[in-house]
């Protein structure tokens, strides 16, 4: 009765072993996904210190609805707000400095997750005095 058992383990593992080598190389069937992009519309983003709010386009290419966007390296004090379309990951960000925000260029950088994968850009920041 062991010795059935031992076998049927064996052979199951056999077959799935079978199965694992024919897809090696080319995943028997399955591709990869697009590779996912995003760019920003400017290149370089201007916000003053008055508080005005600075709406500047993000497109992202994915297979996915849906993306988490992350801008780091932000100067102290400007804010940024992304809000997706209905239909797809792209949209806008909205950027806001205020008084206290330190007057300079800077370069923030973009990192975008969607489908599992991710995606990146930099862009200059310019914050200038009201």
């Amino acid at each position: 009765m062991l010795h059935a058992r031992i076998r049927i383990c064996l052979s199951t593992l056999l077959v799935f072993s079978i199965a694992g080598l024919a897809g090696c190389g080319h995943m028997a069937g399955f591709s990869a996904p697009a590779p996912i992009s995003v760019s920003l519309g400017l290149a370089t983003v201007q916000v003053s210190q008055d508080g005005t709010p600075v709406h500047v386009p993000i497109s992202t290419t994915s297979t996915s609805e849906t993306a988490t966007v992350d801008v780091t390296n932000l100067p102290t004090n400007v804010q940024e707000t992304y809000a997706s379309s209905d239909t797809n990951p792209s949209g806008s960000l909205k950027f806001t400095a205020d008084a206290s925000s330190p007057p300079g260029t800077y370069k923030p950088y973009i990192l975008v997750v969607s489908a599992g994968q991710t995606a990146s850009t930099s862009f200059t920041l310019v914050v200038t005095a009201k």
